[in-house]
């Protein structure tokens, strides 16, 4: 891999003469490069790292290269030939990094939302949350800390990179970040509801932990829709394996209309989205 090149372009870069279609090209492009690679997680988080300007010897860099260097041996690597694997730890880890350039976050949140990136799946068993709301975001922080702590991370960060990846949890958790960016930018909403984790609140006092949980929870539904048609039926069909189901056009629209007008960061890739479902709906109406 060609690393000055790589951090040149999209997802480490923001070029400007080029639309959300073309972006979302290169963005999969640079997803495919990395899953040919046997230490995939590992190469693509320490390009984000270095991109965003991270030294190696950071506690956070070294803690977040331990998880990715032990799912890339399979190590909390999650369903191999599914949905939750090393390919979406690293897509959303990507894509987090594209939309924190967006947002133009510094490079110690950045650092912190690309971190919580990667360890939000962490030893996911490819389970639905069902009745046990963020079980799954539990188990991923729980196994991730010791890492941290190794590592040297900062206590109040650890307590932070929870709070983000139980904002990933998409029943409770993300709509509770969501609101609590709401108010946080003085826009009417219904108050954040308080049957939540303790640690979540954190959201509802830091209006910057916030964003950064919108902004992660919205990097791990981009690659779940798709940068590119291509890539949203490949994603489909993974999740179909997973769960040991069939997927059609169908249910790949309803998910794409459920979730995209909650979109706000990742607006930049609504283009994308909006192509994405009209290829879908044309699929539809090709049955019919």
């Amino acid at each position: 891999m060609r690393n000055v090149e790589d951090l040149a372009r999209p997802p480490f870069a923001i070029v400007p003469d080029i639309d959300a279609q073309q972006v979302g090209r290169e963005i999969v492009a640079c997803f495919d490069r990395l899953c040919a690679r046997r230490d995939r997680v590992l190469a693509a988080y320490s390009l984000a790292m270095t991109s965003i300007g991270v030294a190696q010897t950071a506690p956070l860099r070294r803690a977040g290269a331990a998880i990715a260097g032990d799912v890339d041996g399979g190590v909390g690597a999650g369903v191999e030939d599914g949905y939750h694997n090393g390919r979406h730890f690293l897509e959303v880890a990507l894509s987090a990094h594209y939309l924190a350039r967006i947002s133009q976050l510094s490079a110690e949140r950045s650092v912190r939302v690309v971190t919580a990136a990667l360890i939000h799946d962490f030893h996911h068993d490819g389970s639905k949350s069902g009745d046990s709301p963020f079980r799954l975001e539990e188990l991923s922080a729980s196994r991730a800390m010791p890492y941290l702590r190794d590592a040297g991370v900062d206590p109040v960060m650890c307590e932070q990179l929870h709070a983000l990846v139980l904002a990933t949890e998409p029943h409770a958790g993300v709509p509770y970040a969501r609101a609590c960016l709401d108010r946080h930018a003085g826009r009417p909403n219904s108050a954040p509801g308080p049957d939540v984790p303790e640690l979540l609140a954190r959201h509802l006092r830091d209006p910057q932990l916030a964003l950064e949980a919108v902004l992660l929870a919205e990097a791990d539904v981009l690659p779940s829709i798709g940068f590119t048609v291509a890539h949203g039926q490949k994603v489909q069909d993974w999740l179909a394996a997973e769960w040991g189901t069939q997927l059609d056009a169908a249910d790949k629209l309803a998910f794409i209309e459920r979730v995209s007008p909650a979109i706000e960061l990742a607006a930049f890739f609504m283009p994308n989205i909006e192509m994405l479902a009209q290829a879908f709906r044309r699929q539809i109406d090709a049955k019919e």
